[in-house]
């Protein structure tokens, strides 16, 4: 199973993905054949059910080589399985509370003997005929359990205090951190410089980097990303794809009016 995301983490090489807010599997498509690493579809504050993002998973692998990832509604079993069965390559799982919650995500989202997710011949193993499904039951439980990644996303004061367990659970794949509800939860909206923040910044890098896993955060623009690498971030998920496509249609439009 190919994850362009993974690949570039095992390599030591930094990787930059954006989230997925608007269109369909044409715009899947498109992003899939852009320099990007990976694009998360939210099903959080996004309009996408499992319907929808089937088809976006699905013209972006035909398509180009940037990895789909979900971020899902909650931590419910349906809503991980669910998108797993369809295809997502990671999981982000938002406003992650505690280490129990997450060792629920990994009950629900990782096959036997990580946890014990269910089996069946979905789009996942393309009904069962995939290369990845031949060879035996367990053999395919591994390659999954391998690609298809379980990232809690640390953006609340339960994750934070107990961030040292949860990236330390077996089947945790690796922590995206949410800087604006972070802040928002420490009381702080947006106030990414204040010393409180920076070092929870600090406090999440160390604990990942400990368990031996991968970090990645949230930056709005480009200088905001080339910091947090700097920082020791192994990823960065640049702004989403409405802020983007605002910023290059604007910034079109002013140089042709620069250059009259």
């Amino acid at each position: 199973m190919k994850n362009r995301f993974l690949d570039k983490f095992r390599s030591g090489e930094p990787s930059v993905g954006t989230f997925f807010e608007m269109g369909g599997p044409a715009v899947g498509e498109m992003i899939a054949l852009t320099d990007l690493d990976y694009f998360v579809i939210d099903g959080e504050h996004g309009p996408y059910d499992v319907l929808q993002a089937a088809d976006i998973i699905r013209a972006a692998e035909g398509a180009g080589t940037a990895a789909p990832f979900v971020r899902v509604k909650d931590s419910q079993r349906n809503s991980i399985l669910r998108m797993l069965d369809v295809g997502a390559k990671g999981l982000i799982i938002p406003q992650v509370q505690s280490v129990d919650e997450v060792r629920r995500i990994v009950e629900y989202g990782k096959y036997y003997p990580v946890g014990s997710r269910g089996f069946a011949p979905t789009r996942n193993s393309l009904y069962g005929c995939s290369d990845d499904a031949k060879g035996s039951v367990q053999e395919y439980f591994d390659r999954c359990n391998a690609s298809q990644l379980l990232i809690p996303q640390c953006e609340t004061m339960g994750c934070l205090a107990a961030i040292e367990e949860i990236a330390a659970v077996d089947g945790v794949d690796g922590i995206f951190v949410g800087p604006y509800d972070l802040s928002v939860a420490m009381g702080a909206p947006a106030q990414f410089d204040r010393p409180e923040f920076a070092a929870a910044l600090t406090r999440v890098l160390e604990a990942v980097q400990r368990a031996g896993k991968f970090c990645i955060i949230y930056a709005d623009t480009e200088d905001a990303a080339v910091k947090r690498f700097s920082e020791g971030f192994d990823s960065v998920a640049l702004s989403m794809d409405c802020i983007l496509y605002q910023r290059a249609i604007n910034g079109a439009v002013a140089a042709i009016k620069g250059a009259l």
